[in-house]
């Protein structure tokens, strides 16, 4: 797929600020899907920074740091080049979903794997910003992997409460392999150090969370000298090398569910699921213990529904 100009943008002189596009398919009708990039291209040399925001099309919090970040950027205070990409999932977000009807296999896989190539092939780091989106809400966590000294900077610097550090294999619960293939992994295996972002969720998105998330992903740039200014101390975060995803095996409505970073213990429960009748046909159990990293802001929710996230 095309990258001239993103190509172009990266070998212009700086500084400078250039906005172009990656082309990354076409839906059935034919209008391209193109993603926006903006390119800062720094005064003096440096490496190259990749920021992307929402790669699941219905995280709106994680497109406004991002647009945040194109705002309070100048190419004049940066070394290097720093490209954000404020919606990542161009079709999704169209429709505020994690996929789009018209290319739901597409934006599984394939578009990670382009995204792969054309980052992997030009180096640097990349942060990937997310959000719990629509249905959800989340604690500030932010993730890397294992052995990746420069991302484990990265998020620190960021200043999260909670960092989760992803062993390969290491998964657990209902989805065990989730985070082996997910793109930052896959960079950061390649020797592009990476750092995955949670902030936020539910609408409409908090200012302050968008604000909290915007002065993180700066001090990350500082700490990658990035932008010149000194890094600004955090407190040291919880490290986390676990966590599991809770669903509920009955459909319904949730009713006196726990808070966001609450501390749990083993078979605590988590919410009582109701039916249309108003009668309790389950009551979700944690599963093991530890804090509350997410839980569903949309009460109403089927089997199977990834509604707890609890690590330790």
């Amino acid at each position: 797929m095309q990258v001239d100009q993103l190509d172009a943008a990266l070998a212009s002189a700086g500084p400078g600020r250039f906005s172009t596009a990656i082309r990354l398919g076409e839906l059935p009708g034919g209008s391209a899907i193109e993603v926006p990039c903006t390119v800062f291209r720094g005064k003096d040399a440096g490496p190259t920074v990749w920021v992307m925001a929402a790669r699941d099309g219905d995280e709106v919090h994680a497109s406004l740091v991002a647009m945040e970040l194109q705002r309070v950027l100048r190419p004049e205070a940066i070394a290097g080049t720093v490209v954000v990409m404020p919606i990542g999932n161009v079709p999704g977000f169209g429709v505020l979903s994690r996929e789009h009807p018209l290319a739901p296999t597409y934006l599984e896989d394939q578009m990670d794997d382009r995204y792969f190539e054309i980052i992997s092939a030009r180096g640097g780091s990349f942060i990937d910003l997310h959000s719990a989106g629509v249905p959800s809400d989340t604690v500030d966590w932010t993730l890397y992997v294992q052995g990746d000294g420069t991302a484990e900077a990265m998020a620190t610097a960021y200043g999260s409460p909670y960092v989760y550090e992803h062993r390969m294999g290491g998964g657990e619960g209902p989805d065990p392999g989730l985070l082996d293939g997910a793109l930052f992994v896959r960079l950061s295996n390649a020797g592009v150090p990476s750092i995955l972002i949670e902030a936020g969720g539910g609408l409409p998105p908090s200012p302050v969370t968008v604000e909290r998330a915007l002065g993180g992903v700066v001090n990350a740039l500082r700490s990658l000298r990035t932008l010149n200014d000194d890094v600004e101390s955090r407190p040291a975060p919880r490290v986390l090398r676990s966590f599991r995803i809770v669903t509920p095996t009955r459909g319904g409505f949730f009713r006196e569910g726990v808070g966001l970073g609450e501390e749990v213990s083993e078979g605590q429960p988590l919410a009582t699921v109701v039916n249309a009748y108003d009668v309790v046909v389950e009551e979700i159990l944690a599963p093991v213990a530890g804090v509350v990293l997410t839980i569903p802001v949309n009460p109403a929710a089927g089997t199977g529904t990834w509604a707890y996230e609890i690590g330790w």
